[in-house]
Parts: C-alpha cells; structure tokens; sequence
C-alpha cells in the first residue's frame, strides 16, 4: 500500500519496437507518410491555402494555430507554444473528422460555446473542407449510402447516414493513406528489388535493405513516392529513419 501523499510510481512502457531487429549483413528503415491525413483533407477541399503550405513546407500545424488564434500564439515559445500548437492540431483534426462543438469542448476543456466559435472561425477559413468535403460525403450517404475515396475503393454503410458521417469522413483519409503506404510497398520492392519488406503500420513502413548499399535515401524515397489521382495529383512526402540495430533505435535521416 503506497505510504500517505506519496504520488503514484510513473509507469514506464518498454520500447517493444527494439526487439525487431534486422537479419545479419542487414540495417533496418522505417519510411513514414509525413502529415499524410491533413493532406488528403486539403486535396479533398480543394482548398489552395493548405495545399500551397503543405507544397511549400511548412510546418502546417503552426500556420493553422497562427491563423486560428493571431499573436496569441505568436508572442508564445518554447512548451507553451508547443501545447498551443497541439491542442490546434487536435481540434482541428476533430473538426475535419465531423466531431460536434460538444465533443471539441470536452475533449479541450472548453465551453460549447468556444468550441462551436472555434469550428465556425475554422470552417470561414477554409470552406471548401464542409462545401467539398463534408457535403458530399453527406450526399453520398444519404443517395448510394457508399462512399468511394480517390483510388477508387468504395466502402458501403448500413446505418442511417447521420451515425454514420463521421466514420464515413474519416475512412476517406485513412484508406487513402493505408493505399499509399501498401502501393509504395510494390513500388519500393519493384525498383529495389534487394529491399525486404517486413510489415505495414497505417501510414509507415519497415524494411531492411544490406549494409553498405549503394541506395541513397532519396533513391528509396523516390521509389516509394505515390500518385494520389486526384485532377490536382497529390503526392505524399516520406521521411526516412535507419537503424543497424533495431526498429525502436531507428534515426532520422535526410
């Protein structure tokens, strides 16, 4: 029994990715989606202004937070900046995905009211996510009762479309990146044929490749890099991680 005002033990999860380690004469790679399912709800809007930042970038996360809240965010650095920028980031994402003020409120510790003024101030900066996105995925729900995102793959739903929406809204990024990530896998395989591809995680993938080859990390981002067929083609950057020891070590590399 823990003594009188003595605060909890934190308790520490192992790193369980460090016991995948690579084959001898092999290093391991981690390749992952950079900002993937922001992307796909920026091509899905049809809205320029994430798109050209996601095109030139920037750091997105930031750029919203700076046009959300003004210098409130600006004058803030170092851990308060950093909370402000995720807490954005998290409501934003909620918003996008169809979450109700109700929800962002209880999820931020805010009131309804802050809640529904941030969604509306954030629907006036960029309507094309709800005249777009949101209402034709509510139109294909409410006439097909499927829904099809950019490759093509369809996804039917069997409940009345309002219980359906948000999970609707979200199927579109996340398949669309699960694609990107399984089509890379080929295209990776294809080109490099010395690759060994060990598992899929969503939006990442784990390979090794021999020590000392001659592939350059832009070689394996080349080869990995997909078209997403939209009529303005998108394609998701990759960043690159390596590790001669095992996943859970794995570095950043350029």
């Amino acid at each position: 029994m823990l003594a009188p005002n003595r605060p909890p033990e934190k308790l520490v999860l192992p790193n369980v990715r460090k016991l995948i380690i690579p084959d001898p004469g092999y290093e391991i790679y981690e390749a992952d989606l950079a900002g993937a399912d922001a992307q796909v709800v920026a091509w899905e809007a049809e809205d320029e202004d994430l798109k050209r930042a996601f095109r030139a970038g920037l750091d997105v996360h930031s750029k919203n937070a700076e046009d959300m809240w003004g210098t409130t965010f600006t004058h803030l650095t170092g851990h308060a900046r950093y909370t402000k920028r995720q807490q954005n980031k998290v409501a934003v994402h909620l918003t996008n995905y169809g979450g109700t003020s109700r929800t962002l409120a209880i999820s931020q510790g805010w009131t309804i009211h802050e809640a529904d003024r941030f969604q509306k101030k954030w629907f006036s900066l960029h309507p094309g996510i709800r005249s777009n996105f949101h209402n034709r995925i509510d139109r294909a729900l409410n006439t097909t009762k499927t829904v099809v995102n950019s490759f093509g793959f369809r996804r039917p739903y069997f409940d009345r479309p309002q219980q359906c929406f948000a999970e609707a809204l979200a199927w579109i990024p996340q398949s669309t990146v699960a694609l990107n990530t399984y089509l890379g896998a080929f295209q990776l395989e294809e080109q490099i044929p010395e690759v060994l591809i060990l598992l899929q995680v969503h939006d990442s993938l784990v390979f090794q490749l021999p020590q000392g080859t001659s592939r350059t990390s832009k070689d394996i981002k080349s080869a990995l890099k997909v078209k997403t067929p939209y009529s303005d083609p998108l394609y998701i950057p990759w960043s690159l991680k390596r590790s001669a020891s095992s996943w859970g070590e794995c570095e950043e590399i350029e």
